[in-house]
């Protein structure tokens, strides 16, 4: 109900006394209330229509009536309906000039309409609008749990409610970041958010997950007559519901997913029947493909942990997320058609990476066919994450995982006994040719780009590989001498 609705309803013959403008006319009205008090403010919240005969309001001083307006505009009143004919024959003056000082609407209430009659004229159309309100809302709650009975994704039941409210709807988490939202594409600001939350219950709906993380159903360019925590607050919980499946069923086997991470690794210690048998222990079915994802985690990063839970199990049917030492490990299993696109490839998903968190360290790897490659492809994500800068799909083979997985312990003193004299060479003296070594492997034998990276010139550069060949008893002057050296740097930091 708006002020003008009140206008419009001939029974009532209430006259509008200062000049409003149409959104000041289109004020919400909240509910009634009667008050004859100089100052009612204790007893008014946002949006009430104040009723009063002025009964108490013998005033003569035009300061008093803009104190009196002043007041009543600081809590958000939205309008004051003056009865004239018993205490006051004429609305004051004072009183429309203060009123219209401040932009607040004022009614008059003639003396033949009893107060009662425009108090129980508000109080019935706003109990009928509250009626329609939770009759809809339920009605939008019913229907979203339908779908999520069926097992649609949560984006599936955020289009639903944006076609409710015809607007556009997104999940924020604590830190003001946007998880989640409808329509996918849309596009939602800091600046979004924090008007959305200084617009309190008309646009923001808490979502009662009744744990520790906390999340926001946020609501911009709502087309509907009700409020939008009326209509929103049953589907809050189904939504909420949605999420704490999403987490519960990702993190499930937590510690069977921390000692499979252990295992990695432990090429010694832990043999592929081992490595195995942990597989199948954290849910995960070992004979179907697994897409492997490693991604970077940190503060401000919370916020993707869950825009990749959420996307991996829109398009995934088997889904297992462990956050651990600043990384966090997604495996994905039976990928599902998604639209006209078809099924999901490591191409599509390195598109959504690309398109939701441009400069976040993520690699995706796979699909791993065997447990073998399995172990092989979080080696390598792991491992290729300290050196890339954004969402990257790994390589079919990766030489340090093939390396600290095949090197026996006959390969391993090979690597010591190699580099050995470079070694001895390094304690007496300060040129430091191991560094040197690394330096140049690692920028693909470059001269020019290891010269700068060192600092030195490039005849230094020179003399050092010529001791070094000389040490080493190769050429790094070919592809086999360098090949031979960046094995043996590979096996002795693995």
């Amino acid at each position: 109900m708006i002020i003008a609705d009140l206008l419009s309803e001939d029974t009532l013959q209430l006259r509008l006394h200062t000049p409003s403008s149409r959104d000041r006319l289109a004020r919400e009205i909240s509910w009634c209330a009667p008050a004859e008090t100089i100052d009612p403010t204790p007893f008014l919240s946002r949006n009430v229509l104040l009723l009063t005969n002025g009964i108490g309001l013998n005033i003569e001083d035009d300061r008093t009536w803009s104190a009196y307006v002043e007041r009543l505009v600081s809590v958000q009143v939205a309008a004051v309906a003056f009865g004239t004919g018993f205490a006051h024959h004429l609305i004051p003056p004072g009183l429309v000039r203060a009123a219209a000082d401040h932009d607040l609407p004022l009614l008059e209430i003639p003396r033949s309409v009893p107060f009662l009659q425009v108090h129980r004229h508000v109080t019935n159309v706003l109990q009928s609008e509250r009626f329609t309100a939770i009759t809809r809302s339920w009605e939008l709650a019913q229907t979203c749990a339908g779908l999520a009975s069926s097992g649609a994704r949560l984006s599936v039941i955020l289009d639903a409610v944006a076609a409710a409210v015809r607007g556009e709807v997104a999940i924020a988490d604590a830190l003001g970041a946007v998880i989640a939202r409808s329509p996918e594409r849309s596009a939602w600001s800091q600046e979004d958010l924090e008007v959305a939350a200084s617009a309190g219950m008309d646009a923001t709906v808490p979502l009662p997950m009744g744990t520790g993380d906390s999340f926001q159903l946020v609501v911009r360019g709502a087309e509907v007559e009700h409020p939008i925590s009326t209509l929103l607050a049953p589907v809050a919980s189904i939504i909420a519901v949605q999420l704490q499946t999403a987490l519960l069923t990702t993190t499930s086997k937590q510690s069977e997913l921390v000692t499979l991470l252990d295992q990695v690794a432990d090429w010694k210690g832990v043999a592929l029947e081992q490595f195995a048998e942990t597989v199948r222990s954290t849910g995960l079915l070992s004979d179907e493909a697994t897409v492997v994802i490693a991604a970077r985690t940190g503060h401000g990063t919370l916020s993707d942990a869950w825009k990749t839970r959420l996307m991996l199990q829109s398009v995934f049917d088997v889904v297992r997320v462990q956050v651990r030492s600043g990384t966090l490990f997604a495996f994905a299993q039976q990928p599902r058609t998604v639209g006209a696109g078809g099924a999901v490839t490591p191409e599509s998903l390195l598109g959504w990476f690309t398109d939701e968190m441009p400069d976040q360290a993520v690699v995706l790897k796979g699909p791993c066919a065997s447990t073998d490659e399995l172990r092989l492809g979080v080696y390598q994500s792991q491992d290729l994450l300290a050196t890339v800068t954004g969402p990257t799909i790994a390589p079919e083979l990766g030489i340090s995982a093939l390396i600290a997985s095949t090197a026996t312990h006959g390969a391993r003193a090979g690597a010591r006994k190699l580099l050995a004299p470079v070694i001895a060479y390094d304690s007496t003296h300060s040129l430091g040719l191991l560094n040197t070594l690394e330096c140049f492997l690692a920028h693909d034998a470059q001269p020019s780009r290891a010269a700068a990276s060192l600092y030195i010139h490039r005849n230094t550069l020179s003399q050092r590989i010529g001791k070094l060949e000389g040490l080493l008893k190769l050429s790094l002057s070919t592809l086999e001498g360098q090949a031979t050296c960046l094995m043996a740097l590979r096996i002795l930091t693995n």
